[in-house]
């Protein structure tokens, strides 16, 4: 079975012929009156769209506080060559 997700895709890129290419940010649970709940906050490679998933088939926009709160940005340290 092929976890829902991973067929989540970029409707401007869709749109646009441009192949999804999406870059799982961060995966948090909270507790809803369904019980817990898996999100999912994704940003799009190609255009930057950044978006949660909560539900197999439906994706929102994600505002500049929230993606801040929720998904750290992640340094990347790259080793120095001997005599750099």
């Amino acid at each position: 079975m092929i976890d829902s997700l991973f067929t989540l895709y970029c409707e401007d890129c869709e749109v646009a012929a441009r192949p999804s290419r999406l870059w799982v940010r961060a995966e948090i649970e909270v507790s809803t009156s369904r019980g817990p709940e898996t999100q999912h906050y994704l940003e799009c490679m190609n255009c930057g769209f950044r978006f949660k998933s909560c539900m197999e088939d439906h994706m929102e926009a994600v505002d500049d506080e929230e993606w801040r709160r929720f998904v750290k940005e992640a340094v990347v340290f790259l080793p120095q060559g001997e005599g750099a």
